[in-house]
């Protein structure tokens, strides 16, 4: 009986770590496209800055106001999350596309705690390429595996 309590108990906590750290989300537009599928699934690892790198998929809270909500969000809803690809990190150049939402000359580095982010479908995403450089501590987590 005690063993059992102590399994149950176990696995108890193991689903809640992995709630904490592991979700999945729904792919919602074409933005991501070819890469992402409008409806396809995503597992993402919610992380901070140590795991971003360039050319990764993240989630991110987009700037506020700058992101429609859904039509059928009640008045109550929060924010949709946005997926969009890594175009730049601190450091690195911020892409041509983005310089002018950014407010940087061409040629200039993304400064510490910034990245610009793009979608790989440029006629359907809004990206950096309107919201300028955001901060990293936007970013949610990174898509871990695509699933079907």
């Amino acid at each position: 009986m005690y063993v059992f309590l102590g399994v149950t108990a176990g696995l108890a906590l193991v689903l809640v770590l992995l709630r904490r750290f592991l979700s999945r989300l729904r792919i919602n537009g074409p933005s991501m496209m070819p890469a992402l599928r409008d409806g396809q699934r995503v597992l993402v690892v919610r992380s901070g800055a140590a795991r971003l790198r360039t050319g990764r998929i993240v989630v991110v809270a987009p700037p506020e106001g700058l992101v429609r909500p859904r039509r059928d969000a009640g008045p109550a809803a929060r924010p949709p999350l946005v997926v969009k690809r890594v175009a730049a990190l601190a450091g690195e150049p911020v892409p041509p596309e983005v310089c002018a939402a950014a407010g940087v000359a061409e040629g200039s580095l993304v400064p510490p705690g910034r990245v610009a982010l793009l979608g790989d479908n440029p006629a359907f995403s809004t990206d950096s390429r309107f919201w300028g450089l955001l901060p990293v501590s936007s970013v949610i987590g990174v898509v871990l595996d695509k699933a079907a």
